[in-house]
């Protein structure tokens, strides 16, 4: 996908796939989780937690590819 194909705030680094990352949100930590299309636009966006701090969301991210990766 190139540059002038992206769409939105995605970053450079997310292809077309699933992908996870932690995300603070007021004094709360979440889990991202969002489906990249062709075009770098998302096609479905997931917002998991809240969590207590980041060591935790983090946890939560390997866990969940773990168990993507089992799949």
């Amino acid at each position: 996908m190139a540059d002038s194909e992206r769409v939105g705030i995605t970053p450079k680094s997310w292809t077309t796939q699933l992908h996870r990352g932690v995300m603070h949100l007021g004094k709360r930590w979440y889990v991202v989780s969002a489906e990249i299309n062709e075009s770098g636009g998302a096609d479905g966006v997931r917002l998991d937690g809240p969590y207590p701090d980041h060591e935790s969301a983090q946890a939560e991210v390997n866990r969940q590819q773990q168990g993507q990766s089992q799949a």
